[in-house]
């Protein structure tokens, strides 16, 4: 396990990954953490100080520890001003002199220089003659990634908390990583153990509670976090990785929903915190990582075979990329009262990038206009969204159109549809993807087109809705359309399952009127009825977190419901 850790700690950076780990670990090894790495702020050497007593010696201690990445050469250790030399100096001349606080005086001062490389041999006597010349001055120490995973095995992942299941389900799950098919089972298994929750997403028997809870919870992030960063290896695969880290951050804060209030706030401003964090570096690394093949036309057809695989890939990098320009639209909305106006920049730029990139795929590959399966309106529902939430309202018609177009023709043609079930095998033999044509069983029932045909008021493309409306009368009468809206008992489901299976009424058939102005008023009515009202009930949209909740959708294949994007259609379209 430490040879695990040591190679997941290699691949962390010094800010926002190796810093957020840190302290965590002190506060397992009994020190409490009283200055954490700022960025921005002159720190005169110390990026972690920290309070706590030396079993050892058994002294009370000031911890002081200098954040540095990679191997420590002859430039790294006294090459200049951000030198592990220099920054260790500059504790002994300022921080020492002028920032220790009263309490501090008496302590023992320990310095400790972490970094997740090693020393250099070329180094070594000189860090040697270095240690020796300031014993008086302090205690002074390399922590280098073997040091710091050997740490981790002890305080974060030991015995009482890590069993030796968990242990091997977490080696499974890597190495096994790197298989586009495998389905995180066994770092799912881990989770549930972890978060004392059964298969049903309930507490077990005396579910832990405070350090324990928190401790637990840290135990998940660092689960995923190694997880993920595995699949970012060259044979990985990276989404693997990502759906690995949304379970992680769904099912912390199903579990963090189950705790008393006492724990819910400790554990929202700590380990879902760091998860939220761990999210959006990954999401920024998934990005990178596909943006490129976005800006090629028809890059897709590289990596189908056939029109299904199209498809399939199509759609869902349309869901996750919308999710994740959805998580840093509200990312802005929910941190805008709390933040600066250069913190909200930063989450509206990152934003505008990704939805780039999703404008391209959708022009770029026709596959993104051909839905096979009739739950891929989850991810047109979320990208319409995220489209309009970033002003991309031409780029929403253009998209819808094409969209309509294709499945209209699907549904004439009896080719080509988007099936009413899940299953590939259907989709093979009675979809009408691969020849003949679609049976009557794929085309029962349809989500989609009420995706349409409300999308269609919302956009107010009025000409299209009426189009659509009458092709449901005239050309394909037999199709059942209608949509899932949820109950109370939504947010029990939301972040650990499919909810949809779980809660909630179906509306069907629905009889979609001749023009869209009556069909507005009929989405009208639902968004003032009961149904509008469960939207605001979301617990994280009460804790600024609605982002998760969008997560959840696509995540868990849950359908968004329509009291939300119905909501859209008060707004101004341009």
């Amino acid at each position: 396990m430490k040879l695990v850790i040591a190679e997941y700690l290699r691949s962390l950076k010094e800010r926002d990954e190796l810093d957020r780990l840190l302290p965590d670990l002190l506060m397992e090894m009994g020190y409490v953490p009283v200055a954490r790495p700022q960025t921005g702020n002159r720190q005169y050497g110390v990026d972690i100080a920290a309070r706590g007593r030396n079993l050892e010696p058994g002294l009370d201690e000031l911890m002081l520890v200098v954040i540095k990445q990679g191997d420590i050469g002859r430039t790294e250790w006294d090459g200049g001003n951000q030198s592990v030399r220099q920054s260790i100096n500059e504790i002994f001349d300022v921080y020492l002199k002028s920032h220790l606080e009263p309490q501090d005086h008496d302590r023992s001062i320990r310095i400790v220089v972490a970094t997740n490389g090693e020393l250099k041999q070329t180094v070594q006597a000189s860090w040697s003659g270095f240690v020796s010349d300031n014993k008086a001055r302090s205690c002074i120490e390399f922590w280098g990634a073997d040091t710091i995973a050997a740490l981790i095995e002890t305080h974060l992942l030991d015995e009482h908390i890590f069993l030796d299941e968990d242990r091997r389900d977490l080696r499974r799950a890597l190495a096994l990583s790197g298989d586009s098919e495998y389905d995180r089972q066994d770092l799912y298994r881990l989770f549930k153990r972890a978060l004392d929750l059964n298969d049903k997403g309930q507490l077990i028997d005396k579910p832990k509670t405070g350090k324990a809870l928190l401790k637990a919870l840290r135990i998940i992030n660092l689960s995923a976090q190694m997880f993920a960063y595995w699949t970012l290896r060259d044979d990985g695969d990276t989404r693997q990785g990502l759906f690995a880290v949304e379970r992680a951050m769904l099912w912390t804060w199903h579990r963090i929903c189950l705790a008393d209030e006492k724990d819910k706030q400790s554990a929202i401003a700590g380990p879902l915190r760091q998860v939220w964090w761990i999210y959006y570096r990954f999401t920024v690394q998934y990005h990178a990582r596909i943006q490129p093949y976005c800006f090629v036309e028809n890059s897709i057809i590289r990596y189908a075979s056939n029109g299904v695989e199209s498809s399939l890939i199509a759609f869902e990098q349309i869901g996750i990329l919308a999710s994740i320009a959805l998580f840093q639209i509200f990312s802005v909305i929910s941190e805008g009262s709390k933040k600066t106006d250069e913190k909200n920049t930063f989450w509206e730029e990152n934003a505008n990038v990704v939805i780039q990139t999703l404008e391209s795929w959708l022009q770029n590959n026709g596959a993104s206009s051909s839905p096979c399966f009739d739950r891929q309106s989850q991810d047109i529902n979320l990208a319409l969204i995220a489209l309009l939430g970033l002003s991309r309202t031409e780029t929403a018609k253009e998209w819808l159109k094409k969209l309509f177009r294709n499945v209209d023709y699907a549904l004439k043609a009896k080719k080509f549809v988007p099936i009413a079930t899940d299953s590939l095998d259907d989709l093979v033999e009675e979809g009408g993807w691969l020849g003949g044509h679609a049976t009557e069983r794929m085309t029962e029932t349809s989500w989609m087109l009420a995706t349409f045909s409300g999308w269609s008021v919302i956009l107010e493309m009025d000409e299209m809705y009426e189009v659509l409306a009458q092709n449901v009368r005239d050309q394909y009468p037999g199709v059942c359309i209608q949509l899932w809206h949820p109950e109370k008992d939504l947010y029990q489901h939301l972040y650990f399952q499919s909810a949809h299976s779980e809660s909630g009424v179906a509306e069907a058939p629905i009889q979609l009127p001749a023009t869209a102005s009556e069909y507005r008023q009929q989405m009208q009515m639902i968004c003032e009825s009961g149904f509008g009202k469960i939207l605001l009930e979301s617990p994280a949209a009460q804790s600024g977190l609605i982002a998760l909740d969008f997560i959840a959708y696509r995540h868990f294949s849950t359908p968004v419901p329509p009291v939300f994007w119905y909501s859209l259609m008060n707004d101004t379209v341009s």
